[in-house]
């Protein structure tokens, strides 16, 4: 690669870097900012003196004080934040103040003082799922390419439109995702139903217990043999522009591709999964393509592939044929924008958040009882990417993330881990068991229970961020 190459490879990536940089901060942002402002409530509620309102950890870049003394600050840390309360524990309190401290309110108040912060996330995650089915978020019906394996032997047919897993009404392919995962990796037996035709809806069972122990999330829709409905495009090259590598290799159109380095190509899909693969795994490897040209065979090297300026893309500068005319009217008549009024869109907030909810739930129990693996666990740089891209595909798709977003923070911070408002909660409930308050080393000792566990999340979360940018 010559050094412009590399150059206009830089620039392209690092508008995408700081376009996840920025995405990140403002999913941080109004998550941690949300969550806080239900603690700072319900303290208020409560009559507490709250000392300081924090979103971010770290020195203040910029703060000031409300009118009843609390200072609300913006930190460099955008991991968190905080509601910094009056507390005799922790400081000398004046007599006169003692009743806005936290540690003399009662427990109840306690409680709800704890809880509301996750409380605050449960109800944004509800308001950004009612705002998304509001302004529409654009879909594609789940119709079954060629099926495959355990779907092919329960008779599923290509563009078969999956309408039910069980008895839950499945509209995209996030939800079929979703169903499928959670039973498959519990390796319960589902029923589907399909629509065939207009006027044919069929039932199929699908015995997702049969799925071999060593199928995990990450080959589990292949598995299955589930994969979506695509155009079909031939291996037939369409453009072959000669300012490109194919083209300056003597690739032209009209040539059927029919192997890349000896791997077999019969259609474009697995064209491009070669390419791809040989992009990650040996960037700097000749290709060699067994070519078709009427009657002839021809084996073509393609030195090395360019880079596209704009997006930073390594291309070797083919593209294939259009498909037939019916399969791209179908293809069209699969997309659709989910969209309800604002009246209707209230039940389906709460249902999706109830959804969403059960499947993080089940997740995090998966995980817990070894059925799911710890890779589901994400870090900042995941979660950068993922609101990147999200924000690319529209706002309605941010808007998705955001709620699944709020809902994780909410439960986690809801599990009882010292640290956490559920440790706390957890806290309270035992000094109320206890009749008195727990001593100062069982909290010492808690506290660094709570520490290091959450240490070791953060640890397994950032290990398989990088895993995934280098895979």
């Amino acid at each position: 690669m010559s050094k412009c190459e590399h150059w206009r490879k830089k620039k392209s990536i690092m508008p995408d870097f700081l376009n996840s940089i920025l995405w990140l901060l403002v999913t941080l942002g109004i998550l941690v900012t949300f969550h806080e402002l239900g603690h700072f409530l319900a303290a208020r509620l409560f009559g507490v003196k709250v000392l300081r309102f924090s979103v971010g950890f770290g020195r203040p870049l910029w703060s000031f004080r409300d009118k009843k003394g609390t200072e609300i600050a913006v930190a460099p840390i955008p991991l968190g934040g905080y509601v910094k309360m009056l507390d005799e524990r922790e400081t000398d309190v004046p007599e006169a103040d003692k009743h806005q401290s936290y540690n003399s309110k009662p427990a109840w108040q306690k409680a709800i003082i704890l809880f509301a912060g996750p409380a605050f996330n449960l109800v944004l995650a509800v308001f950004l799922y009612w705002l998304m089915f509001v302004v529409g978020k654009p879909e594609i019906m789940p119709a079954i390419g060629t099926p495959s394996a355990l779907l092919a032997e329960a008779g599923a047919q290509p563009k078969d439109r999956l309408l039910r897993i069980n008895d839950d009404p499945v509209r995209s392919w996030q939800d079929v995702s979703l169903a499928l995962m959670s039973a498959g990796l519990d390796r319960e037996d589902v029923t589907i139903t399909v629509q065939r035709s207009e006027d044919e809806t069929v039932q199929l069972h699908l015995p997702l217990s049969r799925l071999p122990t060593d199928v995990t999330e990450d080959n589990m829709l292949a598995a299955i043999g589930l994969k979506p409905w695509r155009p079909h495009y031939s291996n037939e090259v369409g453009k072959a522009p000669a300012g490109m590598p194919a083209g300056k290799a003597g690739i032209q159109r009209g040539d059927r591709i029919t192997s890349i380095n000896g791997e077999p190509t019969r259609n474009w899909q697995q064209i491009l999964e070669i390419l791809e693969r040989v992009k990650k795994q040996q960037p700097d490897k000749p290709l060699t393509l067994r070519v078709q040209r009427g009657s002839r065979m021809l084996t073509i090297t393609i030195p090395s592939m360019a880079t596209e300026a704009d997006t930073g893309r390594q291309v070797i500068g083919i593209s294939p044929v259009p498909p037939a005319e019916t399969d791209r009217q179908y293809a069209k008549s699969l997309f659709y924008t989910l969209q309800l009024d604002p009246v209707s869109a209230v039940p389906a907030a709460f249902a999706e958040t109830w959804r969403m909810t059960t499947a993080t739930l089940g997740m995090f129990g998966r995980m817990l009882t070894g059925s799911a693996s710890l890779k589901n666990i994400s870090g900042p740089i995941t979660i950068a990417k993922v609101a990147n891209d999200s924000a690319g595909m529209g706002f309605s798709w941010f808007l998705s993330f955001l709620a699944l977003v709020s809902l994780s923070l909410g439960i986690i911070n809801l599990m009882p881990v010292p640290m956490l408002d559920g440790g706390q909660l957890l806290f309270l409930g035992l000094e109320k068991l206890k009749g008195q308050a727990l001593s100062e080393q069982f909290h010492l000792t808690a506290q660094t229970i709570g520490i290091l566990l959450l240490l070791g999340l953060m640890g397994v979360a950032f290990y398989n961020d990088i895993l995934r940018l280098v895979s």
